[in-house]
């Protein structure tokens, strides 16, 4: 009965209101009785989690992975809790040699569960696909406009030299059977701007860009399609996607 008494009476302590963020001490104690339970139960830390700086949170994620999944969820959501306006943003820190961001919106979850080092981390690689495909399947959180503000954010960054996450175009692919809303953006913004930043150097990522291409190459009667994205690809790689699917 101690860990269901503790867990609630440090969830009643945390501050109800979204104006309030749980205090250092409040912090620093859930901490302190986090590092000297003998299995370092994450649950210790949820109801702080939204006051804590946005890095530490991103430090602490493993954590929250190897978690149940009831407890992977309560965490994001308390992390998110207090940022409702910022839901669909990806904040940039206002001074970059100081981290001062507090919890992590829903959109920058998503970024950084798709840049998570799993293996560094002794995190099995489906863990990592697994906890993303549960992002995606709540609706209520995860919606088709967060969803596309962190596809966008990351394939930005892609532009500007960063790799893509490994799962990046499997998100990309259980997006599109999921949210019909997006494909529009899909065809027209994103695949060409993945074209663009040479997605078909990476092996994996190229198999998965030929893939979406193709579910929403013959959809022209819903009104879109990526032939136009295709179109944008160089000669050898068109030449490729047409040996793997030829065009009817």
């Amino acid at each position: 009965r101690e860990t269901p008494l503790l867990l609630s009476f440090l969830d009643n302590l945390a501050p109800a209101t979204d104006k309030s963020l749980p205090s250092q001490e409040l912090i620093d104690a859930c901490h302190e009785i986090q590092k000297n339970r003998p299995d370092v139960d994450s649950r210790y830390i949820i109801p702080i989690v939204s006051g804590m700086k946005r890095d530490q949170l991103v430090h602490k994620l493993p954590e929250f992975v190897r978690s149940s999944d009831s407890i992977f969820k309560s965490s994001l959501r308390r992390m998110a809790e207090r940022l409702g306006r910022y839901v669909l943003i990806f904040r940039d820190e206002p001074d970059p040699t100081e981290s001062t961001l507090r919890g992590m919106s829903s959109c920058e979850q998503m970024v950084y569960l798709h840049h998570l080092d799993f293996h560094n981390v002794g995190i099995p690689q489906k863990r990592y696909l697994d906890v993303i495909r549960l992002c995606l399947e709540d609706d209520e959180v995860f919606n088709d406009r967060v969803v596309q503000a962190a596809l966008d954010h990351m394939s930005g960054k892609f532009l500007e030299g960063e790799s893509l996450p490994l799962a990046y175009m499997r998100t990309i692919i259980l997006t599109c059977s999921k949210h019909e809303s997006l494909h529009s953006w899909i065809c027209h913004v994103l695949l060409p701007r993945l074209v663009e930043g040479s997605v078909y150097t990476d092996k994996r990522q190229w198999e998965g860009w030929m893939r979406c291409a193709k579910m929403l190459e013959n959809t022209r009667d819903h009104g879109v399609s990526s032939l136009e994205a295709i179109q944008k690809l160089p000669e050898e790689q068109l030449k490729m996607y047409r040996a793997k699917y030829p065009q009817k």
